[in-house]
């Protein structure tokens, strides 16, 4: 995969975005989001009576004067968020001209840009019918660098199963977070129960699904013969007026059903197609679909 992976205008036009995360998690170093952990930070939360042991560098001396209370301040902390981009790099991705493959590539250099620059950390998770090899989370500018080379190393290949590579992340990625999974999810191997298990233990997902334009309006007319990328499996066919109208509707019934379950279960469900700028993506699509702050 060879996409342009680094463009300047792009990376100057989101600079000064952050993603929106709501909910309790518990990062580990220090940066620019609230974690409902007290402690020293930069962002005072509330009062609390003195209690033996407690550092009398937070002692409000001014209370005490005023009031006979001794009582200390607490904070709310300022952490980082983790958060994992998922890339579906099966062979259906490489369909398309830019390819599905192309585009999510693109959108997780900039997805990654975006969380780096607020001194997050970033995991980069390909996937195919299995989790590729990981890029573990890591915070600075030279993570940008890694995933702009394990993106060009990685061709589109193999089958689809999301359930087990989102399995697969979970068992691996013990802390919860912000999950962004990129992929067509034009799959008959199910998506419901990966979802789920993010869900459960407690992360925010951003279901970006990535359609080409072969997907949506095909070309083909009159008898084709019609191969599955993934599974070779080959049919003939004649497509007129009815056929590619059968063909929406199935589509149509697919979108539906994942729009469903991310209502449901609160989870952010973006339907981009590859010939919408990333930065229309972003400022126009994720603004308005809460993924950003």
């Amino acid at each position: 995969m060879t996409p342009a992976l680094y463009d300047k205008a792009l990376f100057d036009s989101l600079s000064g975005l952050r993603f929106a995360f709501h909910g309790r998690h518990r990062g580990r170093f220090e940066g620019l989001h609230a974690s409902p952990r007290s402690g020293v930070s930069l962002e005072f939360a509330d009062y609390r009576d003195y209690c033996l042991g407690d550092d009398i560098r937070y002692v409000d001396w001014k209370v005490l004067g005023r009031l006979d209370r001794v009582v200390v301040k607490t904070f709310v902390r300022e952490e980082d968020v983790p958060i994992s981009v998922l890339v579906d790099l099966s062979a259906s991705m490489g369909i398309g001209s830019p390819s599905k493959a192309d585009y999510a590539a693109q959108l997780a250099v900039a997805i990654s840009y975006v969380a780096l620059k607020e001194l997050d950390r970033v995991g980069l998770y390909p996937f195919s019918e299995a989790l590729h090899p990981p890029l573990p989370p890591r915070h600075g500018m030279r993570q940008l660098a890694k995933v702009f080379e394990s993106l060009r190393a990685t061709t589109p290949g193999g089958m689809t199963s999301i359930d087990e590579a989102l399995g697969a992340f979970a068992a691996q990625s013990r802390e919860n977070g912000l999950v962004f999974v990129l992929s067509d999810f034009l799959t008959e191997r199910g998506w419901q129960e990966g979802l789920l298990r993010l869900l459960h233990r407690g992360d925010r997902i951003v279901v970006v699904q990535i359609l080409s334009a072969e997907d949506l309006q095909p070309r083909i007319e009159g008898i084709a013969q019609l191969v599955d990328v993934e599974t070779n499996r080959s049919i003939e066919l004649t497509v007129g007026p009815a056929t590619r109208a059968q063909y929406r509707k199935s589509l149509e019934k697919r979108l539906q059903e994942l729009e469903r379950f991310a209502a449901r279960h609160q989870v952010a469900h973006v339907v981009a197609s590859t010939d919408l700028p990333i930065r229309a993506l972003f400022h126009e699509v994720f603004r308005r679909s809460g993924v950003l702050a």
